[in-house]
C-alpha cells in the first residue's frame, strides 16, 4: 500500500512519517507499506503514485481545498487527514468529508489509531482485487496413503500452468514426503530451524530465503532441517504465532498457498486449518478410510469452525469400493455435512501416474486426460485457477488436449534434476 504523506515541510512530513516508524514491522509487512514525503506544491505530480494520501496538520485552512484537488484528479484514492487538536471539531468533519476524505485525527492521536486505520483501507483493497490476497488450501487426511501429497503436488502443477504464483508448503516433518517426491532438498530448511529456534525472524527476506523455486511459479517451503525444531514446529503452542505470520506473509506474495499438513496435528496445524480458505480432506473409498474420517470430523469441524470451508476429495483406493454419495450418506447422520463438502469429483484411479514421485512431474502431467481434466475441475472448483484456459494453451475442463499439457507441465520441475544438493542452480523468486 503506497503512502503520501503531504504537508508544508519536511520537517512537518516527518512528525508525521514517525507515527508510522512506530508500528510493529510485522505490521508493516502486512500492510506492505511504501512510504514518500511530499510537499504542498508538488503533490499534484506524485498524486499517481499513493494510494492513500495523508495530510498532515501543517497545511491548515488548506487541507480542505487541497483534498477537493485530490479527490478529482484520483478519486479512487483514500484521503487521510491530520488536524491541530485545537481545530478537531464538528466543524472539521463536515467540510473534510464533503471533500471526501475519509477519516480525520488530531494530532495527539495515537500510532494505534492511524494503523487501525490503514488496516481497514488494506482490507477494502484485498476484497476489491487492488492488495494481493493469496488463497490458503491446507490439504490433510484422515489416515495415511490417501494420496494426500499427491494431490498437493498435482494442484501445484495445476497452478504453475495456469501461471499462479504458488508456494507449496511441506508440513510432513517427519516423512518429508512432498520434498523427497519433489527431489528437493537445500539449505533453504535451515532458516525455517532459525524460525522455529528463535534465532531468526520470520519477515518477507527470510520467507523468501527460505523458499526452493521449482518453477518460475512454484516455491516449495521444506519443514525444519533438524527433527528437534521439527518436533517444536508441530506440537509446541509458540508455533501458532509462527504459522500464522507465514501465512500472512505468503497470502501477500503468492497467489496460492498449499499446504501438506501430511496428517500431523498439533497446534500448529490447528492454527493452519482455522486459518485456510479452504480445508481439503483427502479419503479413499475403503470402510477403513471411512471410519477413520468418521473420528476425524469430530474434532476437525470445531476446529475449523464449521463445515462451509471443508472439502472432501475422494481418491479411490481401486475405483470399486464405496462411491462418493455413498461415503457421505453413511457420514451425513453423525456429522450434518450436506452437500457442499462432496462437490469435487473423485480422483480417477491412474496407475501409471501414481509413479509420478522422483520423476521430475506430478499426477497432473502424467495423467491421463481424464485424471488432467479433473485435477483441473477440483483446482476451478475450489479458486485456485479461473475460468479461462492456461496462455498459449488449448486446455479447458473437458477438453484436454495431449501435447500442451505435457509441453507446458514438463518445465514444472525440469530444473530440479540439474540443481545441486545445497538448493543452489535456481534463481530465488522476486514477488
Amino acid at each position: 500500500m503506497k503512502l503520501l504523506i503531504l504537508d508544508v515541510s519536511t520537517e512537518a512530513q516527518a512528525f508525521c512519517a514517525k507515527r508510522i516508524e512506530q508500528f510493529n514491522q510485522a505490521d508493516i509487512e502486512m500492510l506492505d507499506l511504501k512510504v514518500k514525503l511530499v510537499s504542498d506544491r508538488e503533490f499534484m505530480d506524485r498524486i499517481s503514485e499513493a494510494d492513500v494520501l495523508v495530510i498532515g496538520s501543517g497545511v491548515g485552512e488548506r487541507a480542505i481545498s487541497i483534498a477537493r484537488s485530490a479527490n478529482s484528479v484520483a478519486p479512487w484514492m483514500h484521503l487521510i487527514m491530520f488536524v491541530t487538536d485545537e481545530a478537531y471539531g464538528g466543524t472539521i468533519f463536515k467540510a473534510a468529508h464533503s471533500a471526501g476524505v475519509r477519516k480525520i485525527f488530531p494530532d495527539s492521536a495515537g500510532p494505534m489509531d492511524f494503523l487501525q486505520e490503514l488496516v481497514a483501507i488494506h482490507a477494502e483493497f484485498r476484497r476489491e482485487g487492488r492488495a494481493r490476497e493469496g488463497k490458503v488450501v491446507v490439504v490433510t487426511h484422515a489416515k495415511g496413503g490417501v494420496g494426500a501429497t499427491s494431490v498437493a503436488a498435482a494442484l501445484a502443477e495445476v497452478c504453475s500452468v495456469f501461471h499462479r504464483r504458488t508456494m507449496l508448503w511441506d508440513m510432513d516433518v517427519e516423512t518429508r514426503d512432498l520434498s523427497r517426491s519433489l527431489t528437493v532438498n537445500g539449505v533453504e530448511a535451515k532458516v525455517v530451524s532459525a524460525w522455529v529456534n528463535g534465532s531468526r525472524e520470520v519477515s518477507r527476506d527470510s520467507l523468501k530465503d527460505a523458499l526452493i523455486p521449482i518453477s518460475s511459479d512454484v516455491s516449495v517451503l521444506m519443514p525444519p532441517d533438524r527433527m528437534a525444531e521439527s518436533m517444536d514446529l508441530v506440537c509446541h503452542t509458540d508455533s501458532i504465532a509462527l504459522v500464522q505470520r507465514i501465512v500472512e506473509i505468503s497470502r501477500m506474495l503468492f497467489d496460492v498457498v498449499l499446504i501438506d499438513t501430511g496428517g500431523r496435528m498439533g497446534p500448529a496445524t490447528g492454527a493452519l486449518l482455522r486459518s485456510a480458505d479452504v480445508v481439503m480432506i483427502v479419503i479413499d473409498d475403503t470402510i477403513l478410510g471411512l471410519t477413520a474420517v468418521d473420528l476425524y470430523l469430530t474434532f476437525v469441524k470445531s476446529l475449523v469452525g464449521g463445515t462451509d470451508r471443508i472439502v472432501f476429495l475422494v481418491n479411490p483406493y481401486s475405483g470399486a469400493l464405496l462411491g462418493v454419495s455413498q461415503i457421505a450418506a453413511e457420514l451425513e447422520p453423525a456429522h450434518h455435512l450436506g452437500e457442499l463438502p462432496w462437490r469435487l469429483p473423485p480422483v480417477p484411479n491412474d496407475p501409471k501416474a501414481a509413479l509420478w514421485p522422483g520423476s521430475g512431474r506430478t499426477l497432473y502431467s502424467m495423467g491421463q486426460k481424464a485424471t488432467r481434466a479433473v485435477l483441473e475441475r477440483i483446482a476451478r472448483d475450489i479458486g485456485v485457477i479461473d475460468n479461462a484456459p492456461p496462455s498459449g494453451n488449448a486446455l479447458a475442463s473437458g477438453a484436454v488436449q495431449e501435447s500442451p499439457t505435457q509441453s507446458s507441465s514438463a518445465s514444472f520441475l525440469s530444473r530440479l534434476f540439474n540443481r545441486g544438493s545445497s538448493g543452489g542452480g535456481t534463481d530465488k523468486p522476486v514477488p
